[in-house]
């Protein structure tokens, strides 16, 4: 008899920013006027930095992308490669015999476009699949997915460790596209930020006014 190995519902992921984004969700005058200050007690240098301080603390605690940015996530196996196989009888539900259909979540969203995928070979040699024919990428998702197309597999990963790179794109196109309500909690933080420099403010103080304002956009984690 073959005992069933533990289900893990978790996988190891790298993940790391490629190329950050072109501009910020807020200008230096908006931000200004939010906090109703000038130019001359709020220089552009200073006001850009605590927009970019904000931006950014809000993409690290809620996956959010704001303007479009790079990035590339590495997988040790597909998702259909956790579970070994054995010999032996299964039991269970039809859909827990057959394997439901499986997808690579993208941890940044929104997702803009795939743009690579690349696996590797037990010695460490690279091939470029071609995204198009073999996968389906859910744009509409939160967060994105590239899924298989109907009649494909995936494609053969053999390194032990980081067999699989997928470099996409997530985030709006520029400022104009990005939701009034995420601009807005780009200030408030960045607000916050500004009103209590010098003070050993907390992170999770930071965050607390704009969960709400995030609520429509963020993803809920049980």
């Amino acid at each position: 008899m073959s005992l069933r190995p533990r289900v893990t519902f978790t996988q190891y992921r790298g993940h790391a920013v490629e190329v950050g984004p072109a501009s910020e969700p807020v200008t230096a005058g908006a931000l200004r006027s939010y906090l109703v200050e000038t130019e001359t007690s709020l220089p552009d240098a200073d006001a850009n930095a605590l927009i970019a301080e904000a931006r950014n603390l809000i993409e690290e605690k809620t996956g959010l992308a704001f303007i479009s940015q790079t990035w590339r996530m590495v997988l040790d196996a597909w998702p259909s490669q956790r579970e070994p196989w054995w010999d032996g009888v299964r039991q269970g539900a039809i859909s827990d015999l057959t394997g439901a259909p499986a997808s690579v979540y993208l941890p940044r969203y929104p997702l803009a476009a795939v743009e690579s995928v690349t696996v590797y070979d037990d010695a460490g040699s690279a091939t470029v699949v071609d995204v198009a024919a073999v996968f389906d990428v859910d744009t509409y998702q939160k967060p994105g997915r590239l899924s298989l197309r109907s009649g494909e597999t995936w494609p053969i990963a053999l390194r032990n460790t980081n067999a699989i790179e997928i470099v996409y794109e997530a985030g709006y196109a520029n400022a104009a596209a990005v939701p009034p309500t995420m601009a807005r909690a780009v200030k408030q933080v960045a607000a916050y930020l500004y009103t209590h420099k010098g003070d050993d403010c907390q992170i999770d103080d930071a965050m607390a006014g704009v969960k709400s304002l995030l609520s429509a956009y963020v993803v809920a984690r049980i």
